[in-house]
């Protein structure tokens, strides 16, 4: 059996992700748009999200940063 991952958490580092499409889904309540509209994800930010998470949580502010020029982020 598979287990889906929170999709309030971040995938990588288990944070809280503060997606605010994911909150107006959980609650029914509009929400501004979420901050990582306002940004580009490297493609190596995306490459650590495990493949079982992929289109099903987003990655947190701090993951989402990544670049593949920097160390893995120590979880907060």
């Amino acid at each position: 059996m598979t287990h889906l991952p929170d999709p309030a958490l971040c995938p990588v580092c288990g944070s809280p992700n503060t997606c605010a499409m994911e909150a107006q889904r959980a609650t029914g309540q509009d929400q501004p748009p979420c901050w990582c509209t306002q940004l580009t994800i490297s493609p190596a930010a995306l490459a650590r999200i495990p493949a079982g998470a992929r289109d099903r949580a987003c990655l947190c502010p701090r993951c989402a940063a990544f670049s593949a020029d920097d160390r893995i982020p120590a979880a907060p």
